[in-house]
Formats: structure tokens, sequence, C-alpha cells
């Protein structure tokens, strides 16, 4: 995590197990956006690297699997405690 300036103060992470690319990504989103409501923040530019993600949290595509939409409805419950929230494709 990073302070308002930029700079690193915080460094976590979880063991998610054997799983896919798409489920740890949105699991990444839902516990940054969860930490960022923590400190009362309302905007969010969240740069990610996967763009099937980008696109279904846009609308763009839909989601088939039942484990990736119920995560997909987690995104969208929390991003109502936002102001401003936006999800912008960062490639690898």
């Amino acid at each position: 995590m990073y302070d308002p300036h930029g700079e690193l103060i915080e460094i976590q992470g979880v063991c998610l197990g054997c799983t896919t690319n798409n489920f740890t990504e949105y699991s990444a989103i839902i516990e940054l956006q969860a930490e960022v409501i923590n400190l009362s923040i309302h905007s969010l530019v969240m740069n990610l690297d996967s763009q099937l993600v980008i696109h279904q949290l846009n609308g763009k595509y839909s989601i088939r699997d039942h484990q990736i939409l119920r995560l997909y409805l987690r995104v969208k419950l929390l991003e109502r405690n936002f102001d401003f929230i936006t999800y912008q494709h960062i490639p690898q």
C-alpha cells in the first residue's frame, strides 16, 4: 500500500492455494478495495494486467463462472463506497 505521496508503506499477502488468475485478480481487487475504504479514501484508480477482468468489471464481457460471479458481485458492492472508481489495463 502506498501513502498519498506515492511512498510504499505496507506489503501484505495471503495464500489462495491452487486457483485461476481471474480468481486471484478479483481477490486482490476486493482486498484492496476493503483496505482503501478503511482508510476513508473515496476515489480509486486500479491498474490491472488482466484485460478480461477489466472488461468484465466495465460490463463489456459477461461472467459464466459462478465462483467468479460471486467475486464480481462483491467488487460491485464495495464500489458503492467510492465517489469515483475506474479500472485501467496495464500490459505486462
